[in-house]
């Protein structure tokens, strides 16, 4: 093992740094096999070396791992690394075990019989690095040797969960921090995550307890991924042109769904086109969730279809495209997942299909995953800003980096940027719209609105008679998702606004809106032209 000397006093602080680098830079090329850091990984593995707490921002695809593995190298006794991704513990464990540094897991795929083996080896000092999933952190088996154990540093990853305000919160991360209280002796302590707020940073500090923690953040900019939005219906039919259009050369890539059945029906479309096509989502036995894995990772495939259960802790470099059937949750969401895209540099697409259901179905899966009544306003107002982001007619960039507190000039390379974007007098469909808003008094969704502008008949619209409205029907050479586009853009700029009304939502006309349907202004909508 590669020795670490420490100086402690402040005159020998330069001589100590150098000693640092020179034997990280030996290390990172022998263990991990590369000739240099990327930023500000030395500065993160320095001040963990240095005992002092740290707090890592990198976005995805940005080397957050090597952060807490390259120092586990270094220290005398055990790191233990929190995390809820089974596939990144496999395969850092399967990583540092090649190296010749002993290192194993305690997660929910294992048996009672392997718990109890896997423990009885931490005892006798088998290890030196511990992944454990957070569930297997609290179980009663592995407390009390937990308590027991000397430790150096507790890496904690996917620290976002922990606060209740980031987009995957989970319960039990909250109380790592009451676990870690009944350390006899309290070990470094580092937090890493791809996406944090100024608010989930300081969950993360006080649920921690977290010493004066050093807060790395770098630029969350990612130069090779190509956004792209697409306001689109038959989302399957773009699919199979996307990829005839890449061919022969189609490279790997990933198509995400929200569902299981959108992904099983897609996936077995493009294999009647002649795709090769994996599928994977959780509702998958674990022995077939590991055989796609495991050919997903030998590119056997083409492209993999799957629900948001396939990817985190993903590490895969040749990455092309990636496809969003639906609309995300959240931005954090899409730019994780578009994340594990181009990791080797190159250029690779990101398409999100945005379409007339995807806010009704967002919304669903919002309450039934939602833990308390309280996160449904924010659950909300992530849904809107994602709306916001689909019906965007400048930089996607620099709309997304804004998002994390980051600001660029327009990127030159998305949808946007490189589109001719028009203004389109839309007046007189501005005037239907919000005449069709008045009559109703804007107590109906936009789904329904659309529905009878187009002038197509269901049983809402007979029950609630709105056939016999003057306004219906009157955009019949309109599609209803070109329609609930227009009421969405309408929003966006101000002419309609949202007010909550007790368990509904209930539409308004601005000031802008009247001066609209009075005809004393008009309606310029952008329009991208492709």
């Amino acid at each position: 093992m590669i020795s670490l000397v420490f100086w402690h006093q402040s005159s020998q602080e330069t001589r100590s740094n150098k000693i640092i680098d020179i034997e990280l830079k030996e290390a990172l090329k022998s263990y991990f096999g590369y000739e240099s850091f990327r930023e500000p990984q030395e500065q993160i593995i320095t001040n963990i070396l240095n005992k002092k707490d740290s707090i890592g921002i990198l976005p995805t695809g940005k080397g957050k791992s090597l952060c807490y593995q390259l120092p586990a190298i270094f220290f005398d006794n055990l790191t233990i690394v929190i995390s809820p991704l089974v596939a990144l513990m496999k395969d850092q464990v399967d990583t540092f075990n090649a190296r010749g540094v002993p290192a194993t897991s305690l997660n929910s795929h294992l048996t009672p019989k392997q718990m109890r083996e896997k423990i009885e080896e931490i005892k006798e000092d088998k290890y030196k690095v511990i992944y454990i999933a957070p569930e297997k952190l609290f179980s009663e088996d592995f407390m009390d040797v937990f308590i027991s154990l000397k430790i150096d540093h507790i890496a904690v990853d996917e620290a976002h969960c922990i606060s209740q305000w980031g987009h995957d919160f989970r319960p039990k991360y909250k109380k790592i921090g009451l676990v870690l209280d009944k350390l006899p002796h309290r070990p470094v302590i580092s937090a890493f995550t791809a996406t944090a707020n100024e608010r989930v940073i300081d969950d993360i500090c006080k649920l921690l307890k977290l010493k004066e923690p050093a807060i790395f953040k770098t630029t969350f900019d990612r130069p090779n991924l190509f956004i792209d939005i697409k306001l689109y219906e038959d989302k399957s039919n773009y699919v199979i042109k996307y990829l005839k259009s890449r061919q022969p050369e189609i490279g790997l890539g990933l198509i995400y769904s929200n569902t299981r059945l959108d992904a099983e029906r897609l996936s077995k479309k493009l294999t009647k086109e002649g795709f090769k096509v994996g599928l994977y989502h959780a509702g998958l036995t674990k022995k077939e969730r590991n055989r796609v894995q495991e050919e997903f990772f030998a590119n056997q495939y083409q492209v993999l279809v799957a629900t948001n259960a396939f990817g985190m802790g993903l590490d895969k470099d040749n990455i092309r495209f990636i496809i969003h059937l639906n609309m995300p949750a959240s931005i954090e969401s899409y730019y994780q997942e578009i994340g594990r895209g181009g990791r080797d540099g190159l250029p690779c697409d990101c398409i999100l299909l945005f379409g007339l259901k995807d806010v009704m179905v967002n919304r669903a899966l919002g309450k039934s995953r939602v833990y308390f009544k309280w996160r449904l306003k924010e659950k909300e107002d992530w849904l809107v800003e994602m709306v916001k982001f689909s019906h965007l007619k400048s930089c996607y960039k620099q709309f997304v980096l804004e998002h994390f507190g980051e600001i660029i000039e327009p990127c030159g390379n998305c949808g946007n940027c490189v589109a001719e974007i028009i203004d389109v007098d839309q007046t007189t469909e501005a005037q239907k719209v919000l005449s069709a808003m008045y009559h109703t008094k804007g107590y109906y969704g936009q789904g329904t609105i659309s529905t009878m502008l187009k002038g197509k008949l269901n049983q809402r619209i007979k029950d609630k008679k709105l056939d016999k409205l003057s306004v219906f029907g009157i955009m019949k050479d309109w599609t209803e998702g070109q329609i609930n586009t227009l009421i969405t853009e309408l929003l966006i700029t101000g002419y309609l606004e949202k007010e909550q009304e007790k368990q509904e939502e209930r539409f308004l006309i601005t000031k802008k809106g009247v001066e609209v349907i009075k005809g004393e202004a008009k309606f310029l909508n952008k329009v991208k032209i492709v």
